[in-house]
């Protein structure tokens, strides 16, 4: 009876929440996640209805609910790049005498991106805590009539703390995720003027805008048992918006928005094999966002030593390999990104390397008790194929 109350009580706070989040003003705020997984954007971003790992943190906290035992993420850097040519020309534009306006000319309709991160985790039976840190920066040279430079960069570090429960095995999970994070950085549009006569004392200040901002995430899972385990999700990120003080720098860094995203999945097992299709539709409560923008759609394909995956991101094709080394795990993801209003405009082809060095054990192994089905679920059997 307590449980049912407290999942009844969890619900209607994350029903109320999701409405009043309706009405939030998005002025000022940036869609760049604090983490993201490379096992994610291979297949498509669409992932809150199947993560299952220290990862739904940043996610669907529901997802802690899935697996029980220990499990230590010792660290797992992230690095990624969208091309090494325009990174090298943008760098030599900089430091040339010549006018910058002419030379950014040139770089018109290119991109240049990088990001790097790494994380470590800790998350025993359904509580995980995460320290992260995570750099990303993205420039755009656009209008060559009257060249603009747009300027995203970001560097976060933080910590992330959630929960999940299992309120009825099998069928009904939540969770939650509290986070600080601390953003020094600026996303700006630089025009020709000013490119004209840059103030680098003026842009600098804007880079190392710096504060400190406090999220929480609610998620819920549902799973109606069956041979195939459909599971729908339900998750609102920065509920309200999280917004950053001003310690340093021009400014506060940009606001992180509320998300609510609307997932499902299922699963498709045999024998050593199983396969994961899954459909994500994020910012639900955005009307300003395209449609096409919204859809994230993929499949995973989990086998003993080797995952494969695919999917569509805004649009555009992804990919992903994931390879097993005992303690070390190996996730490699393209994907593209519209920088335009809507899908078909202007994609960024990314490229993202993560390796994963993790420890794990379930205290059934070790005859510390519990229950456990003769087959274990697929969550658990990746448990085990990576702790191998």
């Amino acid at each position: 009876m307590r449980t049912f109350r407290f999942a009844m009580q969890f619900t209607s706070l994350l029903l109320a929440i999701l409405v009043c989040g309706f009405d939030v003003a998005h002025a000022r705020t940036v869609m760049v996640d604090s983490w993201s997984s490379t096992r994610a954007q291979g297949m498509g971003g669409a992932f809150t209805a199947v993560v299952d790992d220290a990862d739904a943190l940043f996610y669907n906290p529901a997802g802690l609910a899935k697996t029980g035992g220990f499990t230590w993420t010792i660290l797992d850097p992230r690095f990624g790049a969208n091309g090494l040519e325009d990174l090298s020309e943008l760098q030599a534009i900089i430091s040339s005498d010549d006018d910058m306006v002419e030379k950014l000319q040139e770089l018109y309709g290119r991109k240049v991106w990088a990001e790097v991160g790494a994380k470590t985790a800790v998350k025993v039976s359904n509580v995980a805590v995460a320290g992260f840190v995570n750099s990303n920066a993205n420039i755009a040279v656009t209008n060559p009539a009257n060249t603009t430079m747009d300027l995203n960069y970001f560097f976060d570090y933080g910590v992330a703390l959630g929960a999940g429960f299992n309120l009825a095995p099998d069928i009904w999970k939540l969770g939650i995720t509290a986070k600080r994070i601390d953003r020094t950085g600026t996303s700006m549009q630089i025009g020709a003027a000013t490119l004209a006569n840059l103030d680098m004392a003026q842009l600098e200040g804007e880079i190392k805008s710096r504060g400190i901002g406090y999220g929480l995430d609610l998620g819920t899972l549902f799973t109606i048992p069956s041979p195939i385990n459909p599971t729908f999700s339900l998750v609102y990120r920065n509920i309200g918006m999280t917004s950053f003080s001003h310690d340093s720098g021009a400014h506060a860094p940009p606001s992180i928005p509320p998300e609510l995203v609307v997932g499902a999945s299922f699963e498709i097992k045999s024998g050593l094999v199983d396969i994961r299709p899954a459909v994500d539709y994020r910012y639900a409560d955005r009307t300003d966002v395209a449609i096409g923008k919204k859809v994230h759609v993929g499949v995973e394909v989990d086998m003993p030593v080797l995952d494969l995956r695919i999917g569509l991101n805004q649009g555009y094709y992804t990919a992903g390999v994931g390879l097993d080394l005992a303690l070390m795990r190996l996730d490699l993801a393209t994907y593209g990104v519209e920088l335009g209003a809507y899908p078909g405009q202007q994609e960024d082809r990314r490229y993202v390397l993560q390796a994963t060095i993790e420890m794990s054990f379930d205290p059934i192994d070790f005859g510390f008790g519990g229950n456990r089905s003769d087959s274990p679920s697929s969550s658990e059997r990746r448990r085990l194929k990576q702790r191998r």
